[in-house]
């Protein structure tokens, strides 16, 4: 089976490079089947998430990027160091777990959204898109698919300025460009001290690279 997170090739319950749960699934136990559909040729053009996964360069590409990844110091981290110089009835990284929740029901969060083009195929862009969420140690969590398009989420990490919150990229195909809004949400928080700008920044520009995929096959229309 291959882990959900990094792309690489792995056994048991827990990936050995990334420590992801491994989850088994119907294509794990059907390798031919898994064979057939796992490299398409036009993948560049494929707006399906499920095919483009499966193509051997950005599961390596991938792989890469998990591997390399740094996470930096967590905001959980942090508190937890502030409770060992403080007297406190509640560990602060504890209290987390309850205020940010509750926080949250009560409409507090802060969060910011991008909308771009993207000069690429949807396909490529899909695969710098998972390519970037392993480069950033943000944890891919679903995919939903539609006709001309996928939306991804990741969780984005807690940090010294901020809880953990989500990203959240709907990607939709336009002739050779792609669509891309993204959007963050911080729950329990009401300022994120431009943590969400920052994401949402390094995230075009990763984007707008290669992040390591192979050169492009598809022949561009010169204006």
């Amino acid at each position: 089976m291959f882990c959900s997170q990094c792309g690489v090739k792995a056994s048991g319950k827990f990936c050995y490079q990334c420590g992801n749960p491994l989850q088994t699934s119907d294509t794990d136990l059907l390798p031919s089947v898994a064979s057939i559909a796992s490299e398409p040729e036009d993948w560049e053009q494929d707006a399906v998430y499920e095919k483009i996964i499966r193509v051997e360069a950005v599961r390596t590409a991938i792989s890469h990027h998990a591997a390399n990844a740094h996470g930096g110091v967590s905001g959980e981290a942090l508190l937890a160091l502030y409770d060992k110089v403080m007297s406190s009835p509640v560990p602060l990284e504890h209290l987390v777990a309850i205020v940010q929740p509750l926080y949250d029901s009560w409409g507090i969060r802060t969060g910011k959204e991008r909308h771009e083009w993207i000069d690429a195929p949807i396909g490529r862009v899909i695969a710098r898109t998972l390519c970037s969420f392993a480069k950033h140690a943000q944890a891919f969590q679903r995919a939903e698919q539609f006709e001309s398009g996928c939306v991804l989420t990741a969780e984005l990490p807690s940090s010294v300025c901020s809880l953990k919150g989500k990203l959240t990229i709907s990607l939709k195909r336009s002739e050779d460009l792609t669509e891309v809004t993204a959007t963050t949400i911080i729950p329990g928080q009401i300022y994120d001290w431009g943590k969400s700008d920052r994401c949402l920044e390094q995230l075009i520009n990763d984007l707008s690279s290669e992040l390591g995929l192979p050169p492009s096959t598809i022949q561009r229309k010169v204006a």
